[in-house]
């Protein structure tokens, strides 16, 4: 069966914009629109109609309740459930730690359940949603009993893109994180933290000594990987590789060595993660790691399916294979 993913692959385009397309979006160039529809055509791609449930003729309900809209995760969301005869409801929250729980105006037996695309979420919170209705985290998961969650192994993804950095010549790695002041407290999503554990053990499988003056936290804006650039700088420790956790602060992190007069990656190579379209959008293009969103949309539907029909009652987490992109920031 052909699907989105191999028509993105035929036009040479990312799921999103294959998404866009179908979806008549404005947000997509006249070349990669004709790139789009001569690879649906070439292959025959016709997208699925959407079913009905065979029990009772009525569409179920699937919130997606996301802090960040990742195109190509909701196109896999979207693809799996209107195959199988699920509406499906985007809500974005500007906030990755409170939800007002829109779901809440739809009659109790026509929600199907919940996925929770980076947000995150009070576990006791969560608990209790879990509690009442399947719910899927994605992307990122917080640990709760019984948690079903579909993401790429970030330890593992983080351990291959500071092993490269090493493997490039560069010693003194500096690691930027998110650290997030939700009100109460200092947060940190669980994907950062494995991500600082992936950090680690490559630094230590690789015989160089952790130095904490290299490790700095933050927010997921573009101001905060700068801020973090500039204190590393400020320093005047030895410094030649930086790894960030998103492409956005790895961004920032290049533009403010350059203007500081360092040379990417001669002086300092920067590595990021998730390869955002942002990622192609800098001078030298970033080397990050690949996540392969659409899959992980598809699969965290298909777990979400599988609860809601009692195929499995154990939580679980699915570990979705990465991809190391390797460009300009690393490799002259």
């Amino acid at each position: 069966m052909v699907t989105v993913v191999d028509v993105a692959k035929k036009a040479g385009v990312s799921v999103a914009t294959v998404s866009r397309v179908l979806n008549s979006n404005y947000m997509v160039t006249k070349e990669k629109r004709d790139k789009v529809l001569k690879a649906i055509d070439e292959l025959g791609y016709v997208p699925k109609s959407t079913v009905r449930s065979e029990k009772t003729g009525d569409k179920k309900v699937i919130v997606v309740v996301a802090a960040a809209i990742i195109h190509e995760v909701i196109a896999g969301i979207q693809d799996f459930g209107e195959q199988h005869g699920y509406e499906i409801m985007i809500s974005y929250h500007a906030s990755q730690t409170k939800s007002s729980q829109p779901w809440s105006f739809l009659p109790k037996e026509q929600l199907g359940g919940l996925i929770i695309l980076n947000m995150l979420f009070d576990e006791q919170e969560l608990q209790e949603l879990s509690d009442k209705v399947p719910v899927v985290q994605c992307s990122q998961y917080a640990t709760i009993p019984n948690t079903y969650a579909v993401t790429v192994d970030d330890e593992n993804a983080t351990n291959h893109a500071v092993s490269h950095l090493i493997e490039t010549g560069k010693r003194n790695i500096a690691f930027i994180g998110l650290g997030i002041d939700d009100g109460e407290g200092f947060v940190s999503p669980n994907f950062s933290k494995d991500r600082y554990i992936g950090y680690r053990r490559a630094l230590e499988d690789n015989g160089i000594p952790y130095n904490p003056d290299l490790v700095k936290f933050g927010d997921y804006t573009y101001e905060s990987g700068a801020q973090s650039a500039r204190e590393l700088m400020e320093q005047e420790i030895p410094l030649d590789g930086v790894f960030c956790v998103t492409d956005n602060l790895a961004v920032a992190c290049i533009n403010t060595f350059k203007e500081a007069g360092y040379r990417i990656p001669e002086d300092i190579a920067v590595c990021g993660f998730d390869n955002q379209e942002i990622s192609e959008m800098t001078n030298p293009k970033l080397t990050t790691v690949d996540q392969p969103f659409y899959e992980i949309g598809y699969e965290s539907m298909r777990m979400l399916e599988s609860i809601i029909r009692g195929e499995i009652s154990t939580g679980r987490r699915i570990l979705i294979e990465h991809k190391l992109i390797k460009r300009g920031s690393t490799v002259s």
